[in-house]
């Protein structure tokens, strides 16, 4: 970490699952932080919120709020967003309106308020479905779903404003980050309560899906890394545990082992993807990521195992049932 004094932080959507690690972390350096998420958000997490982190509550779609929590800061963290499958798909309109004019906002307001960079949280899927893996940063993109669009939309936005005006950036592409304070929408989250409340994890299509997740501490770090090092400024980077890919039904059964629960509890396999809010022609078979750009630009590797990582979802829990309104932060 460098230069670390007198610089003050803004986190959008910094009340979810990275967002609020991101608050953690910073405050753990000594760093000025403010945390701008919905109140209902800011509200169910309130307690784990560190006490010098600076709350402000409102919507990345209102340039008024956006003023406010955004005066005085040197860097932006750009996390907040709509996600989710179901929302997505089922308003599209809505989608756009937040995930790209409220990145617009965002790159605006830093424009007015003289911030020297913005880390904008993207995802892995504006990979959409790739021929090769692991996937790096050259790997051709493709806007598979609106989410995936609009994503791509905010790096394009990023790169349209550091042309134009004195403001960096750096692009996350963010790999099926997990941890405490996640909604159950998510995979791991999901099976993680389902198998703590004795029901089988539910296994949409035939469990052969293969994925690389990150444990919330690591995707963290690497994203103030990002914020703080010169070195990164203007360039998309993968941020993923690549090397340790796994497909879902290993990862059920890994979790159910891990749990206490094994011999008393299997997965359940909804191959028609029947009673989710996933879909069958949104799914992705194949993804996991080669983060060696991050290692040479960053120094950082992910160093949390998904068994260490599972443990302590299992341990810490405080998996939310549903989402609140419709910004959360990424994943």
């Amino acid at each position: 970490m460098i230069k670390l004094k007198n610089k003050t932080f803004l986190i959008t959507g910094g009340a979810g699952l990275i967002g609020l690690e991101v608050c953690k972390q910073l405050s753990d350096l000594g760093c000025k932080t403010h945390l701008f998420d919905l109140g209902e958000q800011i509200d169910r997490v309130k307690e784990f919120i560190p006490k010098d982190v600076k709350l402000f509550h409102g919507s990345i779609v209102d340039m008024s709020s956006l003023r406010s929590a955004m005066d005085g800061c040197d860097i932006v963290i750009h996390l907040g967003a709509l996600l989710g499958v179901k929302r997505s798909e089922g308003d599209k309109l809505r989608c756009i309106e937040i995930n790209i004019n409220g990145t617009n906002n965002v790159l605006d307001c830093a424009v007015q308020h003289r911030v020297k960079k913005v880390v904008f949280a993207s995802s892995s899927e504006v990979y959409g479905e790739p021929q090769i893996n692991p996937i790096n940063e050259k790997t051709i993109t493709q806007g598979k779903t609106v989410y995936a669009i609009t994503k791509l939309a905010g790096e394009e936005l990023c790169k349209a404003y550091n042309q134009r005006y004195p403001i960096n950036y750096t692009i996350l592409r963010y790999f099926n980050c997990y941890g405490p304070h996640q909604t159950a929408q998510f995979v791991i989250s999901k099976f993680i309560k389902a198998v703590l409340e004795n029901k089988s994890p539910i296994i949409n299509g035939d469990g052969k899906q293969i994925r690389s997740y990150t444990y919330v501490t690591d995707t963290a770090k690497a994203t103030i890394m990002a914020a703080l090092n010169d070195d990164a400024n203007n360039h998309i980077l993968n941020i993923g545990h690549g090397k340790s890919p796994i497909s879902l039904t290993d990862l059920s059964e890994k979790i159910i082992e891990l749990a206490g629960k094994k011999g008393k509890i299997k997965p359940i396999y909804a191959k028609n993807f029947q009673k989710t809010d996933r879909l069958k022609e949104r799914e992705i078979f194949e993804r996991f990521c080669d983060s060696t750009k991050s290692k040479s630009l960053l120094n950082w590797s992910p160093t949390i195992s998904i068994d260490e990582g599972l443990k302590s979802v299992i341990k810490e829990g405080y998996i939310y049932d549903g989402w609140i309104n419709y910004e959360d932060d990424e994943m």
